[in-house]
């Protein structure tokens, strides 16, 4: 018979399994690495086709939501001192293509992960560094998925050193007194499973120095939804499927074939500047060409397109999508993005949190009290400059003041929150 314990960790095993999967499917997908739909024989032309739709989603929830520029603000009570430093600190680690990266990672993955490193030198800045979310495991108290004991990184590699390949792992724990981390550097060198520790220290602070977020909410779960999610992915491949099929229709019948009866081949001239000369009185020539037109084809791709764009909530930007709609106002921009719109509004919040906390770490870290931490996001609708400007002069004439006017038009919004996922 097996043991409770022995059937929970097979069952937390196999759930860690597939979801290594499922990263690596949709790392797959956004990279264009996918097989393609159709078999192809030896020697014979490749009729796949692939269009990248899955890079296409992530990278436009990307540039939606950090793409316009993230400003992040401390509380006017804190020190001019502590303001600069922080923002010293955002800079040395390169926010923007930080963000970028970070957000990558959590749309692909469903996860972002920051590490927080001390800094190598005294006087130094600490460094941000992303995770491979395909790396990091997470174990949690029993009855509380928020309250997190582990983070465990795994990953392999050459040592620099003696140029041998090993695999490493680094162990972050709350200490039992709940009272800060332990770091617990190892590795195992070749075919030797024993892991040897090579390094071990008390991390000095009372929050984990690894930060992590969902990137889209995932109900009664630590680990959050991608922006591939399975259902995504299929769609795409569907949609492959249908264009490949037929661009193999198209190879085999586009040109029309020649045939005919009443006659033998040999001696028959076919030459574009010749006439053709039938030997015999009821001979023939005809042409076969293809009937259809691919229509049903073309229509079932173009209602899979927008089924995935409907799932995805990422809208076509094709020019063809826009044709005869003319000259759209505000209103009617914020409706076709409407889907897009709600969602990065979802992750602001996520991702507005890790900032925030990971802003009053940094404070920590350089030797100054964690304030409150204000998020300034850019505009996350497509506007109508002339109308929005007319909407504020109007705004203030009636006399509301200048920043209220930009607040009230969506122009200026702000994120506050912390991380609640290793607090003490």
């Amino acid at each position: 018979m097996v043991s409770v314990s022995d059937r929970v960790i097979h069952q937390a095993a196999m759930e860690e399994a597939a979801r290594r999967e499922r990263m690596r499917a949709a790392w797959a997908a956004y990279h264009g690495d996918t097989p393609g739909p159709l078999r192809i024989r030896p020697g014979a032309p490749d009729d796949n086709v692939r269009v990248n739709y899955a890079r296409y989603i992530v990278d436009s929830g990307v540039s939606f939501l950090v793409g316009g520029g993230v400003s992040i603000r401390p509380d006017e009570a804190l020190p001019a001192a502590a303001s600069r430093w922080l923002q010293s600190a955002w800079t040395a680690n390169r926010k923007a293509t930080l963000l970028h990266r970070l957000v990558t990672n959590g749309a692909v993955c469903g996860q972002a992960f920051l590490k927080m490193a001390r800094p190598a030198i005294h006087g130094g800045m600490p460094r941000l560094i992303i995770l491979d979310p395909m790396t990091v495991q997470v174990r949690w108290e029993p009855d509380d998925w928020e309250r997190i004991v582990r983070y465990e990184i795994l990953w392999d590699g050459i040592d620099p050193v003696s140029g041998r390949a090993a695999a490493f792992r680094q162990l972050i724990d709350r200490r039992r007194d709940a009272q800060g981390w332990t770091i617990l550097d190892q590795r195992s060198d070749g075919d030797d499973v024993r892991w040897h520790t090579t390094a071990a220290e008390i991390w000095p602070f009372p929050w984990s120095p690894v930060l992590g977020c969902q990137n889209l909410p995932a109900a009664n779960e630590y680990w959050g939804r991608s922006d591939l999610e399975p259902d995504v992915l299929a769609l795409c491949r569907s949609i492959d499927f249908v264009l490949s099929n037929a661009a193999r229709i198209l190879r085999f019948h586009a040109h029309p074939k020649m045939w005919g009866h009443g006659f033998s081949a040999e001696g028959l001239s076919l030459g574009p500047d010749e006439v053709t000369i039938l030997p015999q009185r009821d001979a023939a020539l005809h042409l076969l060409e293809m009937q259809g037109d691919l229509g049903s084809s073309m229509d079932l791709y173009a209602r899979l397109l927008e089924a995935l764009h409907e799932t995805a909530r990422v809208p076509a930007h094709a020019a063809s999508s826009l044709q005869g709609l003319g000259r759209l106002s505000g209103v009617a921009l914020r409706l076709l993005y409407q889907p897009l719109m709600e969602k990065t509004m979802t992750k602001r919040m996520l991702y507005g949190e890790l900032l925030v906390e990971a802003s009053r770490r940094l404070l920590e870290m350089g030797g100054y009290e964690p304030a409150g931490i204000e998020i300034e996001w850019p505009s996350v609708a497509p506007t109508d400059p002339l109308e929005e400007a007319r909407t504020a002069l109007l705004y203030r004439d009636l006399g509301m003041s200048s920043e209220a006017a930009l607040r009230r038009l969506g122009l200026a919004e702000r994120s506050e929150g912390g991380c609640p996922d290793d607090s003490t």
